[in-house]
């Protein structure tokens, strides 16, 4: 006899206990979203790909998360720094470039 092979791995995915995040309801028997399982399909960077099946009437569907994205607090350089900017610029042309203010005809 040989010696034995392992099969690969299976890719591993995350099953989740309830559906963090999504809300509302199933629009097939009204369940609360809540009470769905959730499984992690795909994962890129703060997007996930996630497979939901209602926990009333079992249907399933996809769905995608989002992470919120963590945004920079403001710091008082960024402060100073405006401040600065402001302090000498006589007309918004000293502040921006010509095409930034360039405005669409309002009809």
């Amino acid at each position: 006899m040989g010696h034995a092979r392992l099969a690969p791995a299976m890719p591993s995915t995350k099953v989740m206990n309830g559906a963090e995040g999504l809300t509302g309801s199933c629009k097939a028997c009204g369940m609360t979203l809540e009470r769905a399982v959730v499984r992690e399909v795909r994962h890129y960077e703060e997007t996930r790909l996630l497979e939901v099946t209602c926990g009333g009437c079992d249907r399933q569907f996809l769905a995608i998360h989002v992470d919120a994205v963590a945004i920079d607090a403001l710091k008082m350089e960024d402060v100073v720094e405006a401040a600065e900017q402001l302090s000498w610029a006589r007309s918004l042309t000293d502040l921006f470039s010509p095409g930034d203010l360039d405005l669409p005809d309002a009809a």
